[in-house]
């Protein structure tokens, strides 16, 4: 079966706006991307049925957008820019979109209105924040901010509720609600460690902490942790690191995290990745080398099979499209990214 993919870029280099790609589920093969949507630095997206979401910069201003993925080379269905700054991850919820921007610190929670859109509140969480992503679970949202080594917890209504507190320098980055058990895991950028808690209502409490790198290893210095995914089965975690250019792969069980394996990504970054639908492919994006690799998957042990298709935008088209967040899923599919 062919499902498109949408690619956010960077549009500092050649790049030209947001990519669609076609990926065969059943031979795990990637066509060569197409211009999707022009749009400055659209480097955040996510997608709910036919409607995609994205970061965009206009005329000295930020924002989000919204665009058909029906119609091919259309402008935005709605546009709101109220940041100075792109957000650097977005994700709908209920009839709100919401994004976390990195560079001002703020949370922004976007109403979306028959498909348009406004600001609805900004919250600031600190000019140096760090606001890195924002993910929600039973009415309780999250929002990681990496430069105060905590993580902001509000309620449904948006109201703070407190912090979960990390050490000083670890850098929470990314973290998934586990649908299965209900708990929190947490990656950090700058320590390499995968943290684990449960939680009732607005209070977390830690009950793991597992190392992705150890502070011995080569690469350790040099290396940020980036994103982190769950198996479809909720057996696995997958998490990227850059710098040492991996991925990890992280079998749960019972509360615990064993580490079952780490593999070269492919290329240089590995900013985002995303697993396929039925749990059979990892699809990796690889920032500063412009790669979009797609890794088979053993459904039972976890573990990732060397690439058995690969894109190289750079030297198909002499584009540099600094690729970012990927959105996959079926062209004509009605459930949220």
């Amino acid at each position: 079966m062919l499902q498109n993919g949408y690619i956010g870029t960077y549009t500092s280099g050649r790049s030209q706006g947001i990519y669609r790609f076609t990926f065969d589920t059943e031979k795990g093969m990637l066509s060569a991307p197409e211009l999707f949507a022009a749009a400055r630095n659209p480097k955040c997206i996510a997608r709910r049925g036919s409607v995609l979401a994205s970061a965009i910069q206009i005329d000295g201003q930020a924002g989000v957008a919204l665009w058909d993925t029906r119609h091919l080379g259309q402008a935005p269905i709605s546009m709101c820019c109220p940041e100075r700054e792109t957000p650097c991850h977005i994700r709908f919820s209920g009839s709100s979109l919401l994004a976390a921007n990195y560079h001002e610190g703020l949370f922004t929670v976007y109403r979306i209105d028959s498909q348009r859109l406004s600001c609805a509140r900004q919250i600031a969480c600190g000019e140096k924040a760090g606001c890195h992503q924002s993910l929600g679970k039973r009415g309780v949202h999250l929002v990681p901010c990496l430069e105060q080594d905590q993580v902001r917890i509000f309620d449904r209504k948006f109201s703070p509720r407190g912090v979960i507190l990390f050490p000083a320098g670890s850098g929470p980055r990314h973290g998934l609600f586990h649908p299965v058990d209900h708990t929190l895991w947490m990656v950090t950028e700058r320590s390499h460690e995968l943290y684990h808690f449960i939680f009732s209502n607005t209070r977390f409490q830690q009950i793991g902490c597992f190392p992705i790198l150890p502070p011995e290893h080569p690469d350790y210095r040099r290396s940020t942790t980036a994103a982190i995914r769950l198996s479809p089965d909720g057996r696995c975690l997958y998490i990227s690191t850059r710098g040492a250019d991996i991925l990890s792969v992280f079998a749960i069980e019972q509360g615990q995290a064993h580490l079952v394996q780490q593999i070269p990504c492919g290329g240089q970054h590995p900013r985002d990745f995303i697993l396929s639908e039925d749990g059979r492919f990892v699809l990796v994006l690889c920032r500063d080398s412009d790669n979009l690799f797609a890794f088979p998957r053993d459904a039972e042990s976890g573990k990732l099979s060397a690439p058995i298709s690969h894109l190289n935008p750079r030297r198909q088209f002499d584009l540099s499209l600094k690729v970012l967040p990927i959105c996959y899923r079926r062209f004509f599919h009605a459930s949220k990214m």
